[in-house]
């Protein structure tokens, strides 16, 4: 990881202005030193607070990774294991179901740094796709790998560009099991908390009802994984059919009823009602991130005291 020491020499306002920069940037810095150095990424690009200079200590980062089209599968593929040795993040990345479609896949990362944990937005965009983001966004460009003069191959591009977008396509499609809904609920919890923390009250409302939602596929997923039915259609008549079926939908029934827009403790026993739940009818998924969730709770305890 990069050196929080400033470099020398500094006038004593450059020291200062070092020491009051967003921590974000350490982060930022460190990768686009790695990713730089991946040969299927051609540029890098900043995009949201950090772009526009309003950073606070709870921001993003939204960073923006150009991938050439025909390797871009691959990546996603090993992004996870790249993010967890070279940065140690906390999770496995949750597939971005938040941001707009930009031509891409997001996916959410939760980054220890400094006994914080940072929100990581990372956006792989094929190479094809990268100038329409852009003129639609405005990122700023941190890197850019410098051109070597080889001619395309027209041909080959086209082929490359669709067997992306069609791999793109199945991701996107995919149902998530409960272990990645597991996940989802923990990246939603942190991204409510922030929200409730600023007082930013639409925006957590949103959250809370993703959260609610991911309550209510977690069951669906796990007892009733072959139903036809999605959203809450059709979800008493499935589930309601077993005792623990029930059970279950009395605990959501009960989550429903709490404030639409919920204290940080609220928002945690949300997530904890989860969990719980996930353990009765889907403790493998709780035994698989049994470690994962002992250091997000670990994390956001010590931020509660902080």
């Amino acid at each position: 990881m990069t050196t929080t020491t400033p470099p020398a020499p500094l006038s004593p306002l450059e020291e200062l202005a070092y020491a009051h920069r967003p921590p974000q940037l350490t982060v930022l810095a460190d990768l686009v030193q790695s990713l730089s150095g991946i040969p299927a990424v051609t540029q890098l690009l900043v995009r949201g607070s950090l772009a526009t200079g309003t950073a606070d200590r709870l921001s993003d980062v939204d960073l923006v990774v150009a991938v050439r089209d025909a390797r871009l599968p691959a990546l996603m593929t090993s992004l996870d294991a790249l993010m967890s040795t070279e940065f140690g993040t906390l999770l496995p990345g949750w597939r971005d179901t938040i941001v707009g479609d930009l031509g891409g896949a997001g996916f959410v990362y939760l980054l220890p740094h400094d006994g914080h944990l940072l929100q990581l937005d990372l956006y792989l965009c094929p190479d094809s796709a990268v100038d329409a983001l852009r003129r639609r966004i405005g990122p700023r460009l941190l890197w850019q790998e410098t051109p070597n003069g080889t001619a395309s191959n027209t041909d080959a591009d086209a082929g490359a560009r669709a067997e992306t977008a069609a791999d793109l396509a199945r991701t996107a499609a995919a149902p998530p099991d409960c272990s990645t809904l597991l996940v989802q609920a923990m990246v939603l919890h942190a991204m409510l908390r922030k929200r409730v923390l600023r007082g930013q009250e639409y925006i957590a409302y949103g959250l809370l009802h993703q959260l609610h939602a991911t309550c209510r596929d977690m069951i669906r997923t796990s007892l009733v994984p072959h139903s036809r039915h999605h959203g809450w259609y059709h979800l008493p008549d499935e589930v309601g059919r077993t005792t623990i079926g029930r059970e279950c939908l009395a605990e959501l029934t009960d989550a429903l009823s709490g404030p639409p827009v919920p204290t940080v403790a609220q928002a945690d026993q949300t997530l904890e009602r989860i969990v719980r739940l996930t353990g009765r009818i889907a403790p493998h998924a709780v035994t698989a991130l049994s470690d994962e969730i002992t250091a997000y709770r670990a994390y956001q305890s010590q931020e509660a005291q902080a």
